[in-house]
C-alpha cells in the first residue's frame, strides 16, 4: 500500500531506503525539487538522521528549499544534533522563518535549551520574527557566559525596538568583554532617541576594537547624533581607515562645517575609498569652503573620486567648472 498521495515521493521513500549510501544522497536531490508536495518534509528529516554523513550532509543543503514553518519543531531538535552540517543548515534555516505562529515554539525551546549554539540560533530566529514576548528572555540572556549569545540576545533586543530596553543595550555597547557583542549592541543603538543614546555611542568613538568604533560613527551619522562632531573630528584621524571612513561620512550628515579642514585631510587620504567619502562629505556639508578640497579631486587617480568631486563642486554652485577642467584637459 502507497505511504503517499505522490508516486514521485514513494518512489524517493522506497530510495531513501536504499542500501546504497550514493543512491540515498541522490534522492535526496531528487528530494529537494518536490519541497512543496505534502510529505515531503518527512522524508527530508528521516535523511537529516541518515547514518552516513554524506546523505545528512546533502540533507542539510536542501533544508533551504522547503517552507521553513513546516519544520521548526524537528529543526529545534535537529540543533542538538551531532553533524555540524546539519546543525548549521538548521539554524540557518530557522533565522529564515517568516511566520510569526512559529513564535512560541521557538520561545519554548529556549526555555530549554543550554547548548550555546542552540540558544544562539532560537535566538537569531526570534529576532528575524520579531518575537515580542522573547523580549524578557533577550534581557535575561545579556549575562550569558558565551559571547555568541550575548550577540544574539542584543541582536533580538535591538529588533524589538523597545525604548526601555535601550539602556541595557547601551551599558553592553561599552563593557562587554567581547568586541563582537559590543559592536552588536552599537549597532541596535540605532533604534534609539539621539539624546539617549548619543553618550554612549560617542563612547563607542574610543572602543578598543576598530569594528566597534566604525559602527559608532556609522550610527552616529545615521541618527545624527548631537554634540558629536568634536569626536568624530578626532576619529578622522584613527589608525583604522574604515574608522576615519565613517567618522568622515557621518560628518557629511551632519552637516558639519567647523569639520572641513578634517574631512578635507582625508580628501588626500591614500585610501580612495575613503577620498571619495570626504569629497562627498564635503558636498552634503556645502558651504563654499569645501572648494579648495575639492579641485584636487577632480585629478584624482579614482574616476570615482573624480565623479564624487564634480558632483559635490555642482551643489557648491560651481556646475561650470567640470566644464572649465575639461576644456583645459584638452
Amino acid at each position: 500500500m502507497s505511504r503517499h498521495e505522490s508516486a514521485e515521493l514513494e518512489r524517493l521513500a522506497l530510495r531513501l531506503e536504499d542500501g546504497d549510501a550514493g543512491a540515498r544522497r541522490v534522492a535526496v536531490m531528487e528530494l529537494a525539487e518536490l519541497a512543496y508536495e505534502r510529505g515531503a518534509a518527512a522524508l527530508l528529516l528521516s535523511a537529516l538522521r541518515d547514518p552516513d554523513s554524506a546523505v545528512r550532509a546533502e540533507a542539510a543543503r536542501a533544508i533551504d528549499e522547503f517552507p521553513a514553518e513546516e519544520l521548526t519543531e524537528a529543526l529545534i531538535g535537529v540543533l542538538t544534533g551531532a553533524d555540524d552540517n546539519v546543525r548549521g543548515a538548521a539554524a540557518r534555516a530557522l533565522a529564515d522563518l517568516k511566520d510569526s505562529a512559529a513564535g512560541p515554539a521557538l520561545l519554548a525551546a529556549l526555555d530549554d535549551a543550554t547548548d550555546p549554539f542552540v540558544v544562539a540560533a532560537i535566538l537569531r530566529a526570534l529576532r528575524n520574527l520579531r518575537h515580542e514576548p522573547a523580549l524578557q528572555a533577550g534581557l535575561k540572556l545579556l549575562a550569558h557566559e558565551h559571547p555568541a549569545v550575548r550577540q544574539e540576545a542584543v541582536g533580538l533586543l535591538g529588533y524589538l525596538r523597545r525604548p526601555e530596553t535601550m539602556g541595557e543595550i547601551a551599558r553592553v555597547a561599552l563593557s562587554d568583554l567581547a568586541a563582537e557583542v559590543r559592536r552588536q549592541a552599537v549597532a541596535a543603538l540605532v533604534s534609539g532617541e539621539p539624546q539617549t543614546v548619543g553618550p554612549s555611542l560617542v563612547r563607542a568613538l574610543a572602543d578598543p576594537d576598530w569594528q566597534v568604533r566604525a559602527e559608532g560613527a556609522y550610527v552616529i551619522g545615521k541618527i545624527r547624533i548631537p554634540g558629536s562632531v568634536a569626536a568624530l573630528v578626532t576619529a578622522t584621524g584613527d589608525s583604522s581607515w574604515q574608522v576615519r571612513q565613517k567618522a568622515v561620512e557621518a560628518l557629511g550628515q551632519l552637516g558639519a562645517r567647523e569639520a572641513l579642514p578634517a574631512i578635507g585631510r582625508c580628501a588626500a587620504d591614500e585610501i580612495s575609498n575613503l577620498r571619495k567619502a570626504a569629497v562627498t562629505a564635503i558636498g552634503e556639508i556645502g558651504d563654499l569652503e569645501g572648494r579648495r578640497y575639492l579641485e584636487p579631486a577632480l585629478h584624482d587617480a579614482d574616476p570615482d573620486v573624480r565623479k564624487m568631486a564634480r558632483w559635490a563642486l555642482g551643489r557648491l554652485g560651481y556646475p561650470s567648472l567640470e566644464c572649465s577642467t575639461r576644456s583645459s584637459a584638452l
